[in-house]
């Protein structure tokens, strides 16, 4: 009888494991915040779970041990879109153009990047994201890309995201290379803000005609890719394979850190 239950007990942990293991990776996605309500498109939700994981929406945090408890419990992370980084985070005096600010989302999602650096976790940052993530490594932003950049291009498209509305150049040394084989792609823009000075440790391996920066990565000392479209659109509404590839690749980067 105890041989029987011995056997009995190993097996049933034995299949907790295996179940533990078989797990889909969990990824922490950041929100917006308004009247009262944390705000998240869809999109990003769909395409992680089309992409093989489970989404975790993020609240707000103020301090480094719960962004580190958090973190904790998720495999990756996802940065994505929404209002304009505060230019006090890159030691720059606020322009007539700057559009609204959110201090508290801007601290919660340093503090998100800061643990998740620390503990090696992947990250995968769209639009705003991917200019809060250049700031919280040390670079700087352009706060109005059209008072900013001469001959910029229509970066807030009127069309749906679904849409592509300009083509962007993708370095063939690239991480974004390799992952979707293209040189050249229509994307979609939602945008007025931008990477100005890329920070260290991170490398630009795409831009739009104008110069604008539309992607950057930090491998391989960093395990981030960020890039300034939505390539979320492109999956939830159209289930498009070609960018699907961001977001399974972020699963597999989650699984190889498990």
């Amino acid at each position: 009888m105890k041989r029987s239950f011995l056997l009995s007990l190993i097996l049933t942990l034995f299949c907790l494991t295996a179940l533990a293991q078989a797990s889909k990776p969990v990824i922490g996605i950041t929100t917006g915040f308004s009247n009262q309500l944390y705000t998240l498109r869809y999109t990003c939700v769909e395409s992680i779970k089309q992409a093989g994981g489970i989404p975790f929406i993020l609240p707000f945090v103020d301090n480094a041990d719960d962004a580190r408890d958090y973190i904790a419990r998720v495999d990756g992370l996802l940065l994505s879109g929404g209002a304009d980084v505060d230019p006090i985070n890159y030691n720059e005096e606020p322009e007539r153009a700057l559009g609204s600010v959110d201090p508290d989302r801007d601290l919660a999602e340093l503090l998100f990047i800061e643990a998740a650096k620390n503990a090696n976790k992947p990250i995968l940052a769209i639009c705003r994201g991917s200019q809060i993530l250049n700031v919280a490594f040390g670079g700087t932003l352009y706060q109005d890309i059209p008072s900013s950049v001469r001959g910029a291009l229509k970066h807030g498209q009127s069309q749906p995201g679904k849409f592509p509305s300009h083509s962007i150049s993708i370095s063939k040394d690239s991480y974004l290379y390799q992952l979707i084989g293209l040189e050249e792609v229509r994307v979609n823009s939602f945008h007025h803000q931008g990477v100005k000075d890329i920070a260290p440790d991170l490398k630009v391996t795409a831009h739009a005609p104008d110069g604008v920066v539309e992607a950057y990565e930090g491998f391989p000392k960093w395990d981030v890719l960020a890039v300034q479209f939505h390539p979320e659109y492109f999956v939830a509404d159209n289930h498009d394979p070609l960018w699907l590839k961001l977001f399974t690749d972020l699963i597999d980067r989650a699984n190889k850190k498990r």
